[in-house]
């Protein structure tokens, strides 16, 4: 094990372990509840399971962003009530904040949003949504939206990406140095979130939110989605993780697990 920055950087044993200590299944209740891939999150029962960047103002940051990427009419408006439909209403609309979160940034918030803020084209965003999300995410905040606020450094020693019915929680501890250190991990749930997008593309197009051209159909618009949230992860990873260990952790349903090490960020 080695440190960047003198973070401890998690090896395929200390990932093995963490992930048998931390590992929960998901149930029909709880699977498109969000959160973001930050690992400050404290390990609380109730962790909601899909991780995604940004939770769900970064989810509405993929909508805008493919349908600029994929040429998609686009009725911003009728696409964030789409998503609100999608998770539940309002009250399970998840973001997080930082106890110390740039007044610079609109509407506070987390990481991934930051760094929306600072780049928006590297996100295939323009300006005009950026401040849309800001003043929705304002907006549901006053609503009752659920807000977590995220305490300390950062601590992320790996990023796992997640395939199955099962999310990790993403503290623990590790002997680092003769002494006990907590540590934390970048979690992506690619398989709920490929789940909430089958959910989330039907929510579009029902609702108008999305018009297809000739011969595209709700495949397409999934597949659209997909691409975009892998290009927003990838994005903020390469920012926030630079050098740290990449992890592909494949659930079985009965809990058991493989891991696979897929090189660095």
């Amino acid at each position: 094990m080695f440190s960047i920055m003198n973070k401890p950087i998690l090896n395929k044993t200390q990932v093995d372990s963490l992930i048998r200590e931390n590992r929960y299944k998901v149930t029909d209740q709880n699977k498109f509840l969000s959160r973001c891939i930050d690992g400050r999150y404290q390990n609380e029962p109730k962790l909601a399971p899909l991780a995604i960047p940004g939770a769900d103002i970064g989810e509405l940051a993929i909508i805008f962003a493919m349908a600029n990427n994929f040429g998609f009419e686009i009725d911003e408006e009728k696409a964030f009530q789409s998503l609100i439909k999608t998770v539940g209403g309002v009250k399970n609309f998840q973001l997080h904040s930082d106890h110390h979160t740039d007044k610079s940034v609109v509407g506070g918030g987390c990481g991934h949003w930051k760094q929306i803020n600072l780049d928006p084209q590297a996100y295939s965003l323009n300006k005009d949504q950026v401040d849309f999300i800001a003043k929705k995410l304002i907006e549901v905040k006053q609503a009752g939206a659920q807000e977590i606020v995220l305490e300390g450094e950062h601590l992320e020693g790996a990023v796992l990406q997640v395939k199955g019915n099962y999310s990790i929680l993403p503290r623990s501890s590790i002997v680092d140095g003769g002494k006990e250190k907590i540590t934390e991990v970048f979690v992506y749930q690619g398989t709920l979130v490929d789940a909430r997008h089958r959910t989330l593309a039907n929510a579009l197009l029902k609702n108008g939110a999305i018009k297809l051209v000739s011969g595209q159909t709700e495949e397409n618009l999934y597949t659209a989605l997909s691409e975009t949230v892998e290009a927003h992860l990838f994005e903020t990873v390469k920012r926030l993780a630079l050098g740290l260990p990449i992890f592909l952790i494949d659930f079985k349903d009965d809990g058991g697990f493989k891991i696979e090490e897929l090189g660095k960020v």
